[in-house]
């Protein structure tokens, strides 16, 4: 069985795609304890609290595929792209100084698309070239799976000798109305403020579910804040809208439908988890074009 390690692992995006890929997840690792809590409930591991930041190579247990989706902060518009400048970087460039002595045969990547143009990204080249490993990138948005919302991503994919990555065709596959992951029962506390719709309502992304062209933007950990290119909002009737639940983001990122939050989480705190996780359907994409699972 192939071993992998799941670093800034979420709420467990990577352990979602790899449970049909024969992948055993050995060890993840963040430091929210929300995300934690609920990798634990949905994936049945324990995931290890800890800052990568300065996590020691001893720490990390041997494994053949590293996953791993740092801070997105430091290479986004919103967070005026400082790079390897950003204290948020240090976490990925301790983890690549650890790459030489782990050595996985295949390690996984996954950023917002303004990681590719960023002193990062020369990082991980030039140590990924001395290794002798083999790279692809690969940009994927939800929407060559079928799915209505613009949510581009770079993916990263690394081999060692003796192992290969192909990416696989993507399908032109129909898209789906948004129709279908809109639950008509949702909690009170999502309907968004007449006050507040009245004031941000310009600069909204609202949608009827009801049109068959309607699509939904990239939804982020600010959703709940903030209202501003934030994620997309449902038009329950004339003059009022709400936001999309946390159970329905997650389903649009190609969680199961059984996929639960613990119960005690507020729906601030799971929409925060929701909005930065990463699409599963794009990992197992990029599953299948390793020489491992085929």
């Amino acid at each position: 069985m192939i071993k992998a390690l799941e670093l800034f692992s979420g709420i467990g995006a990577f352990a979602e795609a790899s449970e049909k890929r024969g992948i055993e997840v050995v060890a993840a690792f963040d430091q929210d304890p929300r995300a934690n809590q609920t990798y634990q409930l949905n994936h049945g591991l324990k995931p290890i609290s800890r800052n990568l930041d300065t996590i020691a190579s001893a720490e990390l247990p041997e494994a053949d595929l590293w996953w791993m989706s740092p801070p997105c902060q430091p290479y986004s518009v919103r967070g005026n792209q400082k790079g390897l400048g950003d204290p948020r970087s240090r976490s990925l460039v301790n983890l690549l100084g650890h790459l030489k002595k782990h050595q996985p045969k295949v390690l996984m990547l996954e950023n917002v698309c303004g990681f590719k143009d960023s002193d990062a990204h020369i990082l991980l080249d030039k140590t990924l070239e001395e290794m002798g490993y083999k790279s692809r990138i690969v940009e994927l948005s939800p929407t060559d799976f079928g799915i209505r919302m613009r949510r581009p991503r770079l993916y990263f994919v690394a081999t060692a000798d003796g192992v290969t990555f192909q990416a696989p065709a993507v399908q032109n596959q129909p898209l789906m109305n948004l129709r279908g992951f809109v639950r008509e029962v949702y909690p009170d506390d999502l309907i968004v403020a007449q006050k507040d719709f009245e004031r941000y309502s310009p600069s909204l992304h609202i949608i009827n579910p009801a049109d068959e062209n309607a699509y939904a933007i990239c939804f982020t950990s600010g959703y709940w804040k903030s209202f501003k290119s934030s994620g997309t909002f449902i038009e329950i009737e004339k003059g009022k809208i709400r936001r999309f639940s946390p159970e329905e983001i997650v389903t649009l990122m190609g969680f199961a439908s059984g996929f639960e939050f613990p119960k005690d989480l507020t729906t601030q705190a799971k929409l925060k988890l929701a909005g930065n996780t990463v699409d599963v359907r794009a990992i197992d994409y990029l599953l299948s074009g390793i020489s491992f699972f085929n």
